[in-house]
């Protein structure tokens, strides 16, 4: 679920004596994760990419840590991730998650979060493990190179699954003066193959709390399908400046989907996907725009009835300033609209109406300094129509909206003695405006927007 749109700060003494006393048990228990992390993972190693470019992770990435990608980490990216400094190394990294999580209702047997996941409170969590993750990622030949995941989870799936996978092929071209870049990539997730952090698969928040809420309830189809589809595509860059890209995607067979522990998407035949971006650079500042698509049918294991219908298709825009001193700005925006023809879910009472839209917005800017200090407000969006039966809510309606406020500290810096050691403090707070069609009493029994604001605390390590 993915963040935009405007919301109003709750300004009573109420809330500040309560965000003050939750902020006090959040920084309490920073100190737990610290030293949880940093006794129990000695980082050895800067992560694959870096020790195979001969780079530091800011050459890469704003702010050090992925997924926000600088020019030159768009270029790797584009090119197969097969920039080497010539030497052989091991393409493998991992990473580390531990979290502080609390929400403004908790949960409950009786209230809209419902109970607890097994072994943890009713609030204020401190998951010693939210997320382990191992890479495999490198290059394989001057033409080839891969992005490979795995993840574990806990609380979630709480097993190790297949997380966000490519397999990337490039290889420069010219014809006459015109300079470009012909590409394939075979991947798991549509919007993967991405060099930009308005597209679903590395949209804005980049890391999320395991309890709780993480924006809208509802989203387009595009954003739910990572890891239960295999898809390939193939893009042209022209002049460094015109991007297309076509391609589709499929179910994994059964087989593999159990095995990777995906799950099923339940599409019917391919999923066609398109994306096309024009970017100019001017000085230090980089300006992106584009236009993304995606078709699906759906059958949700009923032959012999029409299949519900995705017409997915978005906007989007960036905008970074990066003049190689202390100062960074970066600001993504998408809208996406979804048009869905429910003919399968309409005819067996799956949904009240037989078409449907929905609509979703995502805005966030960001500041750091020195690639150590970093700021972000992401503001977030969904609207659509109203249907009973999809959106179990007093109104039916998907409409919801809020804002997500970040500071960010890598403690280290580029300037630490030991500059192997990555580590980001992540102190991120997620307040809703209006959840599901109402500000008050949205399910009928009492909760409200506000109940579901989530203070969260992250420390994030990668080897």
């Amino acid at each position: 679920m993915h963040p935009s749109t405007r919301s109003q700060l709750p300004a009573s003494h109420a809330f500040w004596r309560v965000a003050l006393r939750v902020l006090r048990r959040a920084l309490a228990a920073a100190a737990g994760l610290l030293a949880c992390l940093w006794w129990a993972y000695p980082a050895q190693a800067v992560p694959a990419f870096a020790r195979q470019t001969g780079q530091d992770c800011i050459a890469c990435h704003v702010g050090g840590f992925g997924p926000q990608l600088t020019p030159f980490g768009r270029a790797f990216k584009l090119d197969g991730y097969t920039l080497s400094d010539g030497k052989k190394h091991i393409p493998l990294s991992a990473m580390l998650v531990a979290s502080y999580t609390h929400t403004a209702q908790g949960y409950g047997a009786n209230n809209y979060m419902g109970p607890p996941p097994a072994g943890f409170s009713a609030n204020d969590n401190f998951t010693a493990l939210q997320q382990a993750s191992v890479f495999l990622a490198g290059r394989i030949t001057d033409h080839l190179g891969v992005l490979g995941q795995a993840t574990y989870s806990d609380p979630g799936s709480q097993n190790l699954a297949w997380d966000n996978t490519e397999l990337r092929y490039a290889h420069p071209y010219s014809v006459g003066a015109t300079q470009g870049l012909f590409g394939m990539s075979l991947n798991n997730n549509p919007t993967l193959s991405d060099v930009w952090n308005t597209t679903p698969a590395w949209q804005y928040s980049y890391m999320a709390p395991p309890f709780g809420n993480n924006g809208p309830p509802a989203t387009p189809l595009i954003y739910n399908l990572g890891q239960s589809v295999i898809g390939a595509t193939a893009y042209t860059l022209i002049d460094n400046s015109w991007y297309a890209e076509v391609g589709a995607y499929h179910n994994l067979s059964t087989y593999w989907a159990n095995a990777l522990h995906a799950g099923n998407a339940s599409l019917q035949g391919e999923a066609p996907y398109w994306r096309l971006w024009y970017s100019k650079t001017v000085g230090p500042h980089v300006f992106e725009a584009g236009l993304l698509g995606f078709d699906a049918r759906l059958n949700n294991g009923l032959p012999g009835l029409p299949t519900d219908h995705y017409h997915d298709i978005g906007v989007d825009a960036t905008y970074q300033f990066l003049n190689g001193g202390p100062n960074i700005f970066t600001a993504n925006a998408i809208y996406m609209h979804e048009r869905q023809d429910l003919n399968q879910s309409f005819l067996v009472g799956s949904a009240s109406n037989a078409s449907n839209t929905l609509n979703t917005a995502n805005i966030n800017v960001s500041y750091w300094l020195d690639n150590t200090y970093g700021a972000t407000i992401g503001l977030f969006s969904t609207t659509g129509s109203a249907d009973p039966t999809l959106y179990s809510s007093r109104t039916g309606s998907p409409n919801t909206n809020g804002a997500t406020f970040e500071i960010d500290w890598n403690p280290f810096g580029k300037s630490w003695v030991n500059p192997e050691k990555n580590l980001r403090i992540g102190l991120q707070y997620t307040l809703y405006n209006k959840y599901l069609g109402a500000k008050h009493n949205f399910d009928g029994a009492g909760t409200n927007a506000r109940d579901l604001n989530t203070l969260y605390l992250y420390l994030w390590t990668a080897i």
